[in-house]
């Protein structure tokens, strides 16, 4: 139900991972479950799933997809990770902006 094999394009390996439609399904739920840690029980750790934790998870399949062609790497994960920096500089930028 979780994982999914995809074999590679010569056909000899199969490789077990992860589905995308439940790693997008992990990233959008995390936006309504921190809001209720933090409305509802003050706790922070739900800060931390809408800032950090949402948008890797909603980012890393496309990334996965456009970067290695759907597999699996540790390469989309340090763009993931590197992309959802620049877009959170870039909200701060135009903020700052805005306030001034």
């Amino acid at each position: 139900m979780i994982f999914e094999t995809v074999t590679t394009l010569n056909g000899q390996q199969e490789i077990q991972r992860v589905k995308t439609s439940f790693i997008l399904l992990c990233g959008f739920s995390f936006i309504p479950l921190g809001l209720y840690l933090v409305i509802a029980h003050e706790i922070m750790f739900g800060v931390a799933l809408i800032i950090f934790f949402a948008p890797c998870f909603i980012l890393y399949p496309m990334i996965r997809f456009f970067i290695s062609g759907g597999k699996d790497s540790v390469a989309a994960i340090v763009t993931t990770v590197v992309v959802e920096e620049l877009i959170k500089s870039e909200i701060k930028k135009s903020s700052n902006k805005r306030k001034c």
